[in-house]
């Protein structure tokens, strides 16, 4: 067995019954539109969370369970579907709890995305707002988790781009940085429960404290990508308040303060890196995805290009 922290297989399909192998169980599936299908179908492990993600070219129906240990977190990133009796878009959450009947119909051409999560690993994540935790969505069978339609497109495509980076180079990835982009993933599809949860809970250390706290946690962290859901599970803070403690001592949110740690380690390691070493795969293995932006964002916080750092010191 792989003792890889990221596992990758990849299938294309001529078939529609290779829909039917899913993560934790085989699904019933009926094709509803003639004519030949095609399609890929990817299955990937990042630690505990299992993903599977679809692409076909006829409509078909699915039933079945899922899974009977694991929470499901579904979308459609092309196409509306009907899932459960909730008419589904892209961007919108289907989450349906483990051991309950899955029931779906796809019209014509479209790409799925389901991961399933352990219930131990979701509400641990969700632990630091109550609100969220305890959000109507995890006492029903199936929920449809709304957002506003810009921000459901934003998800959808940040959550594509992260997919394919994880299809191309999650085996190479190291633990740390697995984690990372794991934790990017339940925050695409949790964020419309997050969203919408306004208690804050107590007020327990002032903000100069938190935020001492929380960079000496990073100081000894090293180089590892810290995700904002990590800090908040470590000092057992709500976002929102991180959010306004970092902004009245630093005068900056969490995540930039983060991300240009991020791009400080990147520099960092450029400086010491060796004949091979590509700027790529250094930025990845720091949670950078969209590297045109690292690029930009890498060039407006140290005058100069990525590639440029790595070449002066060769």
């Amino acid at each position: 067995m792989s003792n890889r922290v990221v596992s990758v297989r990849q299938v294309e399909f001529a078939d529609f019954e290779m829909l039917r192998d899913g993560l934790d169980a085989k699904l019933d599936i009926v094709q509803l539109e003639q004519g030949r299908t095609g399609g890929k179908l990817t299955r990937l492990s990042v630690g505990s969370l299992g993903i599977s993600v679809g692409s076909f070219s006829r409509g078909y129906r699915a039933s079945g369970i899922v899974s009977s240990r694991r929470w499901t977190l579904g979308t459609v990133l092309e196409a509306p579907a009907l899932m459960q009796h909730f008419e589904m878009g892209p961007g919108q959450i289907l989450s349906h709890a483990p051991g309950h009947e899955h029931y779906s119909r796809y019209f014509g051409a479209n790409t799925y995305a389901v991961a399933l999560v352990e219930p131990d690993e979701l509400f641990a994540f969700l632990a630091t707002q109550p609100g969220a935790q305890d959000a109507a969505a995890w006492h029903q069978t199936s929920t449809l988790l709304t957002t506003d339609q810009a921000k459901g497109a934003a998800n959808v495509r940040a959550l594509s781009t992260l997919l394919a980076m994880l299809r191309r180079h999650g085996p190479r990835l190291s633990a740390d940085s697995a984690e990372f982009f794991k934790r990017n993933i339940l925050e695409l599809l949790t964020a419309s429960v997050r969203d919408a949860a306004r208690y804050r809970g107590p007020r327990l250390r002032s903000a100069v404290e938190l935020v001492r706290d929380v960079d000496r946690y990073m100081i000894d962290a090293g180089s590892r990508p810290i995700h904002v859901s990590e800090l908040c599970e470590k000092f057992r803070v709500g976002r929102r308040a991180l959010h306004r403690a970092f902004i009245d001592v630093l005068g900056v949110p969490p995540i930039t303060f983060l991300r240009r740690k991020r791009l400080g380690d990147v520099h960092a390691a450029l400086l010491v890196a060796g004949p091979l070493a590509m700027v790529k795969e250094i930025a990845i293995e720091h949670g950078f995805l969209e590297l045109g932006r690292f690029a930009g964002d890498y060039r407006r916080m140290f005058g100069e290009l990525p590639s440029e750092t790595l070449q002066r010191q060769r």
